[in-house]
């Protein structure tokens, strides 16, 4: 079986015993967002926090295939309940401040542009402050750079928004330049990008960072 096949076998036992409407949600997410593309870059066995996690996703794939130990934080009680059965995956209601210590990994996986410039900064200074020294930063976002693209996803947060689907108001999507001078601003080093949009309708752009060791 492939990497891509059983990673969808992985999602599809994770969720098993959610609701239909999980298990619908978790499998388009799965199908429209390029996790694999970027789940390289969560260092094997490490302690990571997922701020945003949603129904815990991208937290059932980095501790399946990178043996990570997940504290995935969510507000919205309708993606946490019932939460996910794992001892490697703990899920949290709340924000970013819900959960206390240090983490070797974070992530932010379509979180940020639905974040004002303040809040964007707020929270990039509140993660760098949980990183280990040494530790990584791992954003996934879109970026505003493809124009087709752009209007698609524009379109589809419209009407996820009007379905009250996911929390926030709007989209804020910044330039590759600006992400990555807000990052180091905040002290974060080392800061790459990666387009993995590929073959997917969304202009999905991956940010990886670290805290000075």
């Amino acid at each position: 079986m492939s990497g891509y096949g059983k990673a969808l076998l992985d999602v599809f036992r994770a969720y098993a015993h959610s609701s239909p409407s999980a298990r619908v949600h978790t499998l388009v997410r799965f199908l429209s967002c390029p996790f694999l593309r970027t789940i390289d870059l969560i260092p094997m066995g490490s302690r990571m926090l997922d701020v945003g996690s949603g129904h815990g996703l991208l937290a059932v794939l980095a501790a399946t295939n990178r043996q990570a130990r997940v504290f995935a934080v969510d507000p919205d009680l309708r993606k946490l309940l019932p939460g996910l059965k794992r001892a490697d995956v703990r899920m949290v209601a709340g924000y970013d401040n819900a959960i206390r210590g240090r983490f070797d990994v974070v992530t932010l996986f379509d979180v940020i542009y639905r974040l004002g410039p303040a809040e964007r900064d707020g929270l990039f200074e509140r993660l760098f402050q949980r990183l280990e020294p040494g530790g990584t930063m791992i954003i996934k976002e879109v970026t505003p750079d493809k124009r087709l693209k752009t209007a698609w996803n524009e379109f589809q947060e419209w009407i996820v928004e009007r379905l009250g689907l996911t929390m926030g108001h709007g989209v804020f999507a910044e330039s590759p330049v600006e992400v990555r001078r807000r990052l180091e601003r905040h002290g974060f080093i080392a800061v790459e990008q990666r387009e993995i949009d590929r073959w997917y309708p969304h202009p999905h752009i991956v940010y990886f960072a670290r805290r000075p060791g």
